[in-house]
């Protein structure tokens, strides 16, 4: 079983959130400029329009991804004030540690979250 977090690790987990946040803000602000600012040519200022039509489709779902990834950054920062971090919203067991590492922003345990996506929850 998964020890409580330390004020530390809560500490670097905020600033690892933050920093990915920032990351995603970025980002979103670059795929809105490349999908929606070549809505402003001409249709047939490109002779490439099919392919055009592809890369702005294709940033469209890296913009929805990256919108959905920033509310859950969001709401772990919120969990992290309000004291529930890294605990399964699922069945309240201890996330592990490596998993926050590696997805700070997670709201469930491995097992919960294999569960809710085979859509058993």
């Amino acid at each position: 079983m998964t020890k409580k977090l330390t004020p530390k690790e809560l500490e670097d987990y905020e600033a690892r959130l933050k920093s990915l946040l920032a990351i995603l803000t970025g980002d979103i602000d670059k795929l809105e400029e490349e999908a929606l600012g070549e809505q402003a040519l001409p249709q047939d200022a490109s002779s490439e329009g099919g392919a055009d039509s592809y890369f702005q489709e294709f940033s469209l779902q890296l913009l929805e991804r990256d919108e959905n990834t920033v509310r859950e950054v969001l709401q772990a920062l919120e969990r992290l004030r309000n004291g529930g971090y890294g605990a399964c919203e699922v069945c309240t067991q201890p996330i592990l540690k490596e998993r926050l590492k590696m997805m700070p922003h997670a709201r469930n345990c491995i097992e919960c979250q294999r569960k809710e996506e085979e859509g058993l929850l």
